[in-house]
């Protein structure tokens, strides 16, 4: 009988941990592990609607390259509002500007945007590179953010719009403004575009599947849509590519992440200032990952 209620008292307590999510007192604190297994087994689920791929990596930036940077500032955790682009994406952009005819930012490319780091972000680059934004929350969400991206000569064309790299339609989109979603004037942009293959650049995930791979992960529009529900909307005999930038600022987070679902390729890459950083390469048709030598790090 003693045994039977010290059984019913722990099944209770465990119970409660369970459902109420008190973790106070034991067995409270294997109840927490348990939800993080559960929490992680969900997004494997998830992740593993998609078919992963692997982009080959390059060694070296090969004449006439376009690029895509996430997240240039760098480390969340170690940047301040007078800091200009991370030192891991001066170093590339200082290296290979004589190769580089593109470079596509996927947001977030200050960490406190003003009109003068807008100004030197072009003297650093140079006048002989296109430079094209897809803008993040920090470059348009903080105080009179949006005001200065306007005034500088990235932020004076209507989004979505449309480039090209080599031939290939690149649809720069602002998903800050559309709350992470896709709209449909978005979806009819960028179907009305007559070419087989389409890059699409934006910042934020655009389906609820992959949220697990956004730095802040912590936060998704209610309305942001699963990735068979997306894919629908889009003409089924092209192949889409999605560049998204927001990802790779924390180390617990992949470098890069090369995901297929139907004809639609999401590469998931960013910059956190961390050993691996890496970025995007377009070249001849073909996208690669580009790794950032250790060497360049700033602990």
């Amino acid at each position: 009988m003693k045994n039977f209620i010290i059984f019913i008292i722990i099944f209770i307590s465990f119970s409660y941990g369970l459902f109420l999510g008190v973790y106070q007192a034991p067995p409270f604190e294997q109840i927490v592990n348990v939800k993080n297994l559960l929490t992680s087994k969900f997004s494997d689920l998830e992740l593993n609607k998609f078919s992963k791929c692997n982009l080959p990596k390059s060694l070296k930036v090969d004449s006439n390259s376009h690029a895509f940077i996430g997240h240039a500032y760098g480390s969340p955790k170690n940047s301040n509002i007078y800091d200009f682009i991370s030192l891991n994406t001066q170093n590339f952009i200082n290296q290979n500007s004589d190769k580089l005819n593109t470079l596509i930012f996927t947001g977030d490319v200050f960490d406190t945007p003003s009109i003068k780091k807008w100004e030197l972000l072009r003297k650093t680059v140079g006048e002989n590179i296109d430079i094209f934004i897809a803008p993040g929350n920090h470059d348009v969400l903080r105080p009179d953010s949006l005001d200065i991206f306007k005034m500088s000569e990235f932020g004076k064309q209507p989004f979505p719009f449309i480039r090209y790299l080599d031939g290939t339609p690149l649809i720069i989109d602002d998903s800050v403004i559309s709350n992470w979603e896709v709209p449909n004037s978005t979806v009819e942009f960028v179907n009305k575009v007559e070419s087989s293959k389409v890059i699409i650049a934006r910042h934020n995930i655009p389906v609820e599947d992959l949220i697990y791979l956004a730095n802040s992960n912590s936060y998704k529009s209610d309305k942001l849509e699963s990735v068979e529900k997306l894919v629908k909307k889009f003409d089924k005999d092209k192949s889409f590519y999605w560049i998204i930038g927001d990802s790779g600022a924390f180390e617990k987070l992949p470098r890069l992440s090369c995901l297929i679902f139907e004809n639609h390729t999401f590469l998931v890459n960013g910059l956190g200032q961390v050993n691996g950083d890496s970025l995007i390469l377009y070249h001849e048709n073909i996208f690669s990952e580009f790794v950032i030598s250790s060497s360049e790090i700033s602990n």
